[in-house]
């Protein structure tokens, strides 16, 4: 079983959107500071301050993050957070000013042979770049009719490489509100999905933490792929 890291790194002043605050690691404790509380061979100890979005890095939207009512972080239904994942890949055919359609997922299942099943766990690879070099915040996303097909096909959870599963400019979110009002969580800012295989299925795991309501979580996004 090889075990594919899926996460983006969280660092100090990382800003993975730019309506979201930076990411803040800053010492607390550490072993000079500590180290007089303590009796050898203890030194001390080591510990930090963190304050960031609950969108920081990879995250999982839940749907109250554009859905009244909906469910919060410590809401959302683990199961449906892990299993069976399947990656399309669109990166051949998708140019960086084109919004991913639902002709361009069919095509995506035609090129690679598959057919994304109800239950699934669905990620999107949508660039061949990296996270956050040129061109990758204004890259667009998904188109309206992405968001039905998604819909359409009842998958549990959908995750993609970009910071936003909407065209950004696109202040009508509809994509978020077609997918979250169906009770489908978002997966944002996936790296390695280059990684995954495109002919056969794989184990995915994005546990979101349990945070009272909290409209998102960052997570240990990390897929398990048989050896061949």
């Amino acid at each position: 079983m090889n075990v594919i890291d899926l996460t983006l790194e969280l660092y100090d002043g990382l800003q993975s959107f730019a309506s979201h605050p930076p990411v803040q690691i800053k010492e607390h404790s550490t072993f000079e500071n500590s180290k007089d509380r303590y009796i050898l061979p203890c030194k001390g100890f080591e510990s930090r301050m963190l304050a960031f979005s609950d969108h920081s890095g990879t995250h999982i939207d839940a749907p109250v993050h554009f859905i009244e009512g909906g469910e919060s972080a410590s809401e959302m239904a683990l199961e449906k957070t892990m299993g069976a994942g399947l990656l399309l890949d669109v990166s051949d055919f998708k140019g960086p000013d084109e919004a991913v359609t639902s002709e361009m997922l069919d095509q995506a299942e035609a090129r690679q042979g598959v057919h994304v099943q109800e239950g699934d766990i669905l990620l999107i690879r949508t660039r061949k770049g990296t996270w956050g070099d040129e061109g990758f915040f204004s890259e667009k996303a998904f188109a309206r009719s992405a968001g039905a097909w998604i819909t359409g096909k009842k998958v549990k959870t959908v995750g993609l490489d970009l910071p936003n599963i909407d065209v950004n400019d696109n202040m009508k979110r509809e994509v978020h509100l077609e997918v979250l009002g169906k009770n489908i969580y978002i997966v944002e800012n996936l790296v390695n999905l280059e990684k995954l295989p495109k002919q056969e299925r794989f184990q995915f795991n994005a546990t979101p933490l349990k945070m009272k309501n909290a409209t998102a979580s960052p997570v240990r996004a990390i897929a398990f792929v048989e050896e061949k």
